[in-house]
């Protein structure tokens, strides 16, 4: 399992190999306008050459669902991020198949919330995404996050179940999700068979059980000794990318955190 990092300028490109870091994972646009801000595939190159890195994943941060279920022009958008994500073969270093990792917005919020209508307009899109997928030879993973509408190693199971597509899989960060919804080992032992890349950072809880926070890995209460240890049973992926750092210690601390549960 080798490790990679989220783009930034915490340790210069030129030095991210040397301190240990073989992958980084890149995002099409989001938010107004998302299209324009879209990498071009002589970027993505660029960012990643600078560093002689491999491409760990492309991630979409996009909503697919609203109060009343699907949202049409956000299933083609993915459609067509699919098929440019297929373009990037060649990239991915040690990951079998191209990763698009999809991560849900919020739970849909305001007045008229259908959640029947939630659940069905996700596996609808769903269905249409990774129909397109598994034409083009890609692995849609989603990352499950507790305030989102994927927000558990269950919900995944139920999903997929309707969805019925191989191209469905996991991207796995278990800070999102557990201990409030999942029980670690359950979770990673859950989702290990779908699970195609993963994620490391770090969420410290309130008094009532809520997220108060998320940090870089060793910040919160997260058990990364038996977080590695899962994964490297359950789900052995080819890339762990530690995001959530802002200074260079702690991405290193990061780094050597998950190093030593590996060496364990």
């Amino acid at each position: 399992m080798k490790l990679g990092v989220m783009p930034g300028a915490t340790i210069p490109a030129a030095e991210l190999k040397s301190a240990g870091f073989d992958g980084m994972q890149l995002f099409w646009g989001m938010g107004d306008d998302a299209d324009s801000k879209d990498p071009t595939v002589e970027v993505i190159d660029a960012t990643l050459a600078a560093g002689d890195l491999a491409l760990t994943a492309m991630t979409l941060h996009i909503d697919l669902v609203g109060p009343r279920g699907g949202i049409e022009a956000d299933v083609q958008r993915s459609v067509q991020l699919v098929e440019r994500t297929a373009g990037l073969q060649g990239r991915f270093g040690d990951t079998p198949r191209p990763i698009l990792v999809w991560h849900p917005s919020g739970y849909p919020g305001g007045d008229g919330i259908d959640d029947v209508a939630i659940f069905n307009g996700l596996c609808s899109s769903l269905r249409t995404i990774c129909g397109a997928a598994e034409k083009q030879g890609v692995d849609v993973a989603v990352e499950i996050t507790r305030a989102g509408s994927v927000g558990s190693a269950e919900t995944f199971l139920h999903l997929q179940d309707r969805v019925g597509s191989t191209a469905l899989k996991v991207c796995l960060d278990a800070a999102n999700f557990v201990p409030d919804r999942t029980p670690l080992e359950r979770a990673v032992r859950i989702l290990g068979p779908h699970t195609v890349i993963a994620h490391g950072k770090d969420s410290s809880f309130r008094d009532n059980g809520e997220v108060d926070a998320y940090g870089p890995t060793g910040s919160g209460q997260l058990d990364y000794a038996s977080y590695i240890r899962c994964l490297l049973t359950y789900a052995p992926v080819p890339y762990f990318v530690l995001e959530y750092y802002k200074t260079r210690e702690q991405l290193l601390r990061a780094r050597d955190i998950v190093r030593a549960a590996m060496d364990d």
